[in-house]
């Protein structure tokens, strides 16, 4: 009897907890539905899982069943609303790209680089968001058509300041840069298809050759010439020394070398001067004999004529 006594107690117990439970549910749905007619999803899945635990620690499986097939319903609706808001976002991202790409072309158009760069740089944070291949797809063909055009537009340009440089660059013998720049052109002329151009080009790669051929030929004879001199200036012979300066001046003119011209100059006054000495020495030295071989005849004043000549040559060098 006391046994039966205890199980009527428990029985009781069980009823008056699961009556409890079942209060604390009926508390929560109350809460639940008000979240969810509001639209407050994410609230009315939690509340479902909190009724959920309350539900299988007395095992009450219909409540267990009506909730999970909420929070089913709950996350499709959940779903459909992401998606509709990605909707939202993404037709506003095209309608903004769209935007761009009108003002992209007009800029474009218009040659503004500044601002078509500037168009470019901004396109890419709503790429990214939209996460849309097509539309990537779409922009970096337009960006590459751009590049492409600015590009044959600025190698045009350039050629066109080449075609006008060219000239006084090879008048300055600035072979060097010309033959870089002329490089790099027909280079692109090349991958651009700009062959328009090619001719033109190959023409003043041809002037540039033979220009810089011509220098290095005279620079070469400037180098032979003034080893000549040297040698001519050493066995003093003079006469052909200056023959050979002036020469070499008309050359150093000639590919417009102020150095060397002013450094012949001088040279030129020196050996004038080296040859106006030997000149007059062997002026002296003739008189001198002559002098010499007359006062042995006996013919002073004849003599005396010749040494008074070389005493007037020698006071005009003082």
């Amino acid at each position: 009897m006391a046994k039966d006594k205890s199980t009527a107690v428990k029985k009781k117990d069980e009823k008056r907890r699961k009556i409890s439970v079942i209060s604390q549910i009926d508390d929560l749905l109350a809460i639940q539905g008000q979240d969810y007619m509001k639209g407050q999803l994410k609230e009315a899945l939690a509340l479902a899982d909190q009724i959920i635990e309350l539900a299988q620690s007395e095992n009450l499986t219909s409540f267990i069943k009506e909730q999970e097939e909420l929070i089913a319903k709950i996350k499709k609706l959940m779903e459909r609303r992401e998606q509709e808001k990605r909707q939202k976002v993404v037709l506003k991202l095209k309608l903004e790209l769209k935007k761009l790409e009108i003002d992209f072309k007009r800029a474009s158009k218009s040659e503004d680089y500044s601002e078509t760069d500037q168009i470019l740089k901004d396109t890419k944070k709503f790429l990214i968001e939209l996460g849309d291949n097509e539309t990537s797809l779409h922009w970096k063909s337009l960006e590459k058509e751009y590049l492409d055009t600015r590009a044959r537009k600025e190698i045009n340009e350039e050629i066109l300041r080449l075609i006008e440089d060219s000239t006084e660059l090879q008048e300055k013998f600035l072979f060097s840069e010309l033959k870089l720049r002329l490089t790099y052109l027909l280079k692109q002329v090349e991958e651009k298809g700009l062959t328009g151009y090619l001719e033109k080009l190959k023409k003043i790669e041809e002037e540039t050759i033979s220009a810089e051929n011509t220098y290095n030929t005279i620079k070469g004879n400037i180098q032979e010439i003034s080893e000549k001199i040297a040698e001519q200036q050493e066995n003093k012979e003079f006469q052909s020394a200056i023959v050979y300066c002036e020469e070499l001046i008309q050359l150093a003119m000639s590919i417009n070398n102020k150095e060397i011209e002013e450094e012949n100059l001088i040279l030129l006054k020196v050996l004038n001067e080296g040859a106006e000495f030997e000149y007059l020495k062997k002026d002296i030295t003739e008189l001198n004999e002559e002098g010499l071989s007359l006062l042995k005849r006996g013919e002073i004043q004849t003599s005396l004529t010749k040494f008074k000549l070389i005493y007037e040559k020698l006071s005009k060098q003082v």
